[in-house]
């Protein structure tokens, strides 16, 4: 029986936020952890995630990102989408609504051509600096699962099986695109690059999702293989073993895949250990995850931010309080 792994406990979002709303959080490329937090006395009392398809009320809200004491504030007035997630990016931070549906399409629709002057398209990504104006924003799709930005400040955004994206064609119409999987942005807002363009490799949906320094890997649903990337695009794709791979932790040719599991009302977290030796990935051994006070975790586990050799994560419903993974040396 392998022996139960603590977790360390990373951050915590500060006691004086106790009375807000946290939209968003996560974890940053520099460790510091991020969130979005809003007075519900504004008129709402609890966020919407994948079904957030209904325009909330115009709303208040701060970006807070903590470097352990060090907090700084960014007051974000006027918000008119459900923004789910948040990270960094130079000293301000991007936003991302999950949902943003056309208005006025009918599903029946999709298949062919649409003048984009019928299109009614939603910049659901947004870039603000660090007082607070919003410098850019732009339509990323509708269906994200996850913002990451890397420290080159490309902007990343995976994406669950609903997912699509009208993309412009030369002669002004648009087409949709399903199941993007993963794309990579940068800060302009121009046209991406896709990951579902990779022959062979299926898209389906994309929660592990790792973006490291200079890499980013990524084990896409179904099939779960290891698909590397660096700036020219597609590096390597490695048939994987482990399958229903949730968070994903990389070092070298050592890998931590993260799977979860309810049992008889109990959540169970692991690690499943691999490594890449000669052209495939070999699972080497588990990790039973507990939380650091050696207590079950009470939910799934959700965020998964995978950054280089760190995990981070927290328990459904409590995105105040973030876990950390890391990869021994």
């Amino acid at each position: 029986m392998p022996a139960d792994r603590r977790l360390a406990l990373h951050a915590t979002l500060p006691d004086r936020y106790a009375r807000f709303e946290v939209l968003a959080s996560t974890v940053d490329h520099l460790g510091r952890l991020v969130a979005l937090v809003a007075d519900p006395a504004q008129g709402f009392v609890s966020i919407p995630h994948f079904s957030a398809l209904r325009p909330p009320p115009r709303y208040n809200a701060i970006a807070v990102i903590c470097d352990e004491t060090e907090i700084h504030e960014i007051p974000l007035d006027d918000l008119g989408l459900w923004f789910t997630d948040i990270d960094t990016l130079g000293d301000g931070v991007v936003l991302a609504a999950a949902r943003c549906p056309p208005s006025g399409i009918p599903y029946e629709r999709y298949l062919e051509p649409v003048p984009s002057d019928e299109l009614l398209l939603t910049a659901n990504v947004r870039l603000i600096d660090g007082d607070g104006w919003t410098r850019a924003a732009f339509y990323a799709g509708d269906g994200i699962e996850q913002l990451m930005t890397d420290p080159q400040g490309n902007i990343w955004t995976s994406y669950f099986d609903e997912s699509n994206y009208w993309a412009a064609n030369p002669d002004g119409t648009c087409s949709n695109r399903f199941m993007l999987g993963l794309a990579r942005w940068d800060k302009g807002g121009g046209p991406p690059w896709l990951a579902s363009d990779t022959p062979g490799v299926v898209w389906c949906d994309c929660y592990a999702l790792n973006v490291g320094r200079e890499t980013v890997h990524a084990c896409p649903y179904t099939d779960f293989p290891l698909v590397q990337i660096d700036a020219n695009g597609i590096r390597a794709v490695t048939p994987n073993p482990v399958t229903r791979c949730s968070g994903l932790a990389v070092c070298g040719p050592q890998l931590a895949s993260l799977d979860q599991r309810g049992v008889n009302g109990k959540y169970h977290w692991e690690i499943r250990r691999a490594r890449k030796e000669g052209g495939a990935v070999v699972e080497t051994g588990r990790e039973p995850l507990v939380l650091p006070e050696g207590r079950l975790p009470a939910g799934w586990a959700r965020g998964k931010i995978g950054r280089d050799w760190t995990l981070w994560l927290h328990e459904d419903g409590d995105r105040r309080r973030w876990y950390r993974y890391e990869i021994d040396s």
